[in-house]
């Protein structure tokens, strides 16, 4: 591996001490375990994550899949397994919408770094600047100061030291560590932030010599952004109108909404609220994000405001309270899902464990049924009068053992038949099931409080479901706890509850 890669390796395994758990302990124990590896044994490391993605594939939650995916893809870079690394890589770029930022941010660094190792230095400072807006919005400093790091690597190697020093002090700066090593070895390097803009612009001068379009773009957006913040509104503007031509251009929208707003928040501050609205407007037509909107919807009312438009301003006031609102309510009812879900969760795991409890104590039970029937067998050779009461002895003993065994197939069935997870999260407990309606490619799952519907198809369900779940027609599955009677044409479920019966599965009620 370069000395590129290196780095990188080292760096990422270090920032992975902070990592986010991942909400399935299994998973997230074994990629605990890939981590601590990692530093000394990447077979280890690769085994573990491998079992981790393998496990989140099941579960077929795509956050999940896309988080293992990435710690995956690192410990392939790091051993030179660069084919398999893209592949695991692209399913993140191709569900981009279901991660969050930091995700996104790992995703498009560790394909910088695949970039950066085969020494495609433009396409990886590219997507290293990528990852540094993602991180930016999650106000990730780890994934900041390691990308950060990474660029400054990269100008170091291209010979720019200015940009260099200017990338790695802003590693140090993000970490929260102040004493930069260049302005101890290296006299004369590094930069006062008074400069950090200038340098930034002399870092778009060497671009403008190169072809590489997206990474221009992509440094415009920066240079308006860093502009922004020292509120030099009006020369703004320009880098911002610039970046939408080039992504224009070259049919490259990411980040174009963001763009579109904060250029119209630009002519805003310099009271130009025509094309403060045209630019609003049009990053409220690109906008995916319901965060943004809100921000969008502010704004314009601010925008109608200065205008005087005050019917207006007032519509866009309460577009901005509506979603501000809802995206609260959300949030709220979001944290309070997540808390039932993990109350939920403890309780059934407390059950499971007192349930592997019992099946413990019933091992041991067989266990020494097991070893008293051989003792009795030994002494029966001995004599033929206690050969006769060792053998009464010996059957009581082994129906006592198939007792003992159907009871740990029953605590072991009831472990696994305490509830079934759906494709939508929900959680459905069997005993109060009653039965299962299909509707094309949904479910319908019926119980006394709750009608769930769930993306799903009844052949797959009922591979889930213990013994007492039956198909009685190509359409219903019923718990057959729950049956009163049955005639020719019907099963009748309790209170009054009659579900048509197919001749074709009546036998499945025998």
């Amino acid at each position: 591996m370069k000395n590129s890669g290196y780095i990188f390796f080292v760096f990422l395994l270090f920032s992975f001490i902070g990592y986010t758990q991942i909400d399935s302990p299994e998973i997230d124990s074994l990629i605990q375990r890939a981590i601590k590896s990692g530093a000394k044994n990447q077979d280890s490391a690769i085994y573990y994550s491998k079992k981790a993605y393998d496990l989140a594939k099941k579960e077929k939650d795509t956050f999940l899949i896309g988080s293992t995916g990435y710690y995956y893809s690192f410990f392939l870079i790091s051993i030179d397994k660069i084919e398999e690394a893209q592949l695991l890589l692209r399913f993140n770029f191709d569900n981009q919408d279901k991660l969050n930022s930091v995700l996104k941010g790992n995703t498009y660094y560790n394909q910088a770094a695949i970039f950066d190792i085969s020494e495609q230095f433009g396409k990886a400072l590219e997507y290293y600047f990528y990852s540094l807006d993602f991180y930016k919005t999650a106000n990730n400093k780890k994934g900041l100061a390691k990308s950060y790091l990474q660029i400054g690597v990269i100008y170091e190697k291209l010979d720019k030291l200015k940009l260099a020093d200017y990338f790695f002090d802003a590693s140090l700066e993000v970490s929260g560590n102040t004493n930069k090593k260049h302005e101890v070895d290296s006299t004369g390097r590094g930069m006062p932030s008074s400069e950090k803009t200038d340098e930034s612009l002399k870092m778009l001068k060497e671009l403008e010599k190169g072809e590489n379009d997206k990474l221009k773009s992509i440094v415009l957006y920066n240079l308006g952004q860093s502009l922004m913040g020292e509120k030099r509104y009006s020369e703004a503007i320009g880098y911002f109108k610039r970046s939408i031509e080039i992504k224009k251009r070259l049919n490259f929208l990411t980040n174009i909404d963001k763009t579109y707003f904060l250029l119209g928040q630009c002519y805003y501050n310099i009271n130009n609220a025509e094309n403060a609205i045209l630019n609003l407007n049009k990053a409220k037509k690109e906008n995916k994000k319901r965060t943004q909107l809100a921000e969008i919807e502010y704004f314009l009312s601010k925008s109608y405001e200065s205008k005087q438009d005050y019917k207006k301003a007032l519509l866009y006031s309460n577009n901005y309270k509506f979603i501000s609102d809802s995206i609260a309510e959300f949030k709220q009812n979001e944290r309070i899902a997540e808390i039932t879900a993990k109350f939920e969760s403890q309780k059934q795991a407390n059950k499971i464990i007192k349930l592997q409890q019992e099946n413990q104590k019933n091992e041991l039970e067989i266990y020494k049924q097991e070893n008293l029937r051989w003792r009795w067998s030994l002494v029966a050779l001995v004599t033929s009068i206690i050969a006769a009461w060792l053998g009464r002895r010996f059957l009581k003993s082994q129906e006592r053992v198939k007792e003992i065994e159907l009871e740990k197939e029953h605590i072991a069935m009831k472990v696994e038949e305490i509830a079934v997870i759906l494709n939508n999260k929900t959680k459905v407990y069997l005993k109060e099931l009653k039965y299962i309606k299909s509707d094309g490619n949904y479910l319908e799952f019926v119980t006394d409080k709750k009608r769930i519907i769930d993306r799903n198809k009844i052949k797959d369900i009922l591979e889930e479901l213990p013994p007492n779940f039956v198909k009685v027609h190509r359409s219903y599955i019923i718990n057959k706890n729950y049956v009163s009677s049955i005639s020719r044409s019907n099963v009748i479920l309790q209170p009054d509850i009659h579900i048509p019966l197919s001749r074709t599965f009546k036998s499945n009620l025998t």
